[in-house]
């Protein structure tokens, strides 16, 4: 109870930019984050960010510009999960992090449903440009993704997975370097 307390005196402020921006701003990016909570039925917002403080970046960066000048208020913040760059990086609703401890999410753009455990890296390879992740992906803890490739709809990368070539939709990605063991159902084994 007394987390619960603390919980809303001090993520008050992030519920008002939220629904400000969402009610006056009228901005659907904001409301998405109503669908990131509906992955935990039973919590409210101040419930669910007591319980997992790491989803204060990722209304962050809802919040784009304004969850930037936030973000340094809140410091020191949850410094084992991250969410870079918060302007440019679109996220779609419905994000699911089970303990994200030591992530870093670096990637273009994230589709709705997207699911990641911990120790998982997304960014950029030596050709400096950032993947692009479909809707309804999961992540498995320690996999690295990187590179300008792009992960399809509904693929799942398996634990420690170093994916750095694109991954076509409806497939499942295992090791290093990574292949497709399932496309469409169908079992195969398919060098990425």
């Amino acid at each position: 109870m007394l987390k619960y307390i603390i919980s809303i005196l001090v993520n008050w402020p992030l519920y008002i930019a939220l629904k400000l921006k969402a009610d006056v701003k009228k901005d659907p990016y904001s409301l998405l984050w109503f669908e990131d909570a509906a992955v935990f039925p039973n919590m409210n917002f101040f419930q669910l960010l007591a319980k997992r403080p790491y989803y204060r970046e990722v209304i962050f960066n809802r919040l784009k510009r304004l969850g930037s000048v936030l973000r340094k208020l809140y410091l020191p913040s949850y410094t084992h999960f991250a969410i870079k760059p918060y302007k440019r990086l679109k996220i779609g609703g419905g994000i699911w992090l089970d303990h994200p401890f030591c992530t870093r999410i670096g990637a273009a753009s994230i589709g709705s449903n997207f699911k990641v455990k911990q120790l998982v890296t997304i960014g950029k390879n030596v050709d400096m440009k950032q993947p692009t992740i479909g809707n309804n992906v999961f992540i498995g803890a320690g996999a690295v993704v990187c590179g300008g490739i792009t992960i399809g709809d509904n693929v799942q990368i398996g634990a420690n997975a170093v994916v750095m070539k694109d991954v076509p939709s409806n497939c499942t990605v295992i090791g290093n370097p990574a292949i497709i063991i399932k496309k469409d159902g169908e079992r195969v084994n398919i060098p990425l």
